[in-house]
């Protein structure tokens, strides 16, 4: 029995077990973030590795949690990376104004699709023949997992039908979500009146991509009602390995909003996420 994860004595139909990243690396599966970054590395990725510090270091190391990251971003030092270095040209101010307000697409969004796409490939690497069971998991129990891979169902025999893989999974059609919860209106940018309404477009524009990769949780919950409704009976739910960050607050309380206030929530998570 793994010391983090301890069983319980009353584990039925009427649990919900919340299952995150920290179950996933306690059963001895490498699938952190900077297990991502290690995966870069071997595939010699450095190059992204470097633009994706540069664009997304602002506030925090980016592989210690890069959907914290990722809405930490600054549309103004992405710019300034990306654009010609170069003095503006005042005999042909067009050209210099269409250099700067492209580089970005030349330069930052490609980042953001090399970005989904090795995410994508890293996740589909993920061994996880190299785990094990840490201890025996109620197969009656539903399962409301944020892990891609399919541990629940390989090494701990759950059936699919009592597990949401809430942000996709390997089993289907493997679109996994990963995204920031920092959506912000394109037009803010146009308070700043010390800028030329060129950078201001360009600035808008970084900002709408990175709207793309916003996590839109309500949809996420509304595609799943049928799983949420059904949690009407759930008497407990036991939460192994996920830390509650903030972007994940919404699934907590659509719980909450289908079981009640007053039932119990037992919380184990695996501190170590490297």
């Amino acid at each position: 029995m793994h010391s983090l994860f301890p069983e319980l004595e009353r584990v039925d139909q009427n649990t919900l077990f919340v299952i995150g990243n920290g179950f996933d690396l306690a059963s001895g599966i490498k699938s952190s973030y900077y297990n991502f970054k290690q995966w870069l590395i071997l595939n010699k990725r450095h190059q992204l590795i470097n633009l994706m510090d540069i664009f997304f270091s602002n506030k925090r190391d980016v592989w210690g949690d890069i959907e914290k990251a990722l809405g930490e971003y600054d549309e103004d030092s992405i710019l300034e990376f990306c654009k010609p270095n170069e003095e503006f040209d005042y005999d042909h101010p067009t050209r210099s104004i269409a250099a700067i307000e492209d580089s970005p697409d030349w330069i930052f969004r490609p980042v953001l699709d090399e970005f989904i796409e090795a995410f994508t490939d890293w996740v589909d690497s993920i061994d996880i023949t190299v785990g094990d069971k840490i201890r025996d998991l109620p197969s009656c129990s539903k399962f409301l997992t944020f892990n891609y891979t399919e541990t629940l169902e390989k090494i701990y025999g759950i059936s699919q039908s009592n597990i949401l893989h809430i942000h996709g999974s390997r089993l289907s059609e493997k679109n996994y979500i990963i995204g920031h919860d920092n959506p912000r209106d394109t037009d803010e940018v146009y308070n700043d009146e010390g800028q030329y309404p060129f950078v201001q477009d360009t600035w808008s524009k970084i900002i709408a991509w990175m709207n793309e990769l916003v996590k839109d949780c309500e949809y996420i919950i509304n595609v799943n009602q049928d799983f949420f409704k059904g949690l009407s009976n759930i008497e407990r739910v036991i939460v192994y390995g996920h830390s509650f960050y903030e972007i994940d607050w919404p699934y907590m309380s659509e719980i909450v909003k289908q079981i009640g206030k007053n039932k119990p929530w037992i919380i184990s998570y695996h501190e170590k996420m490297i």
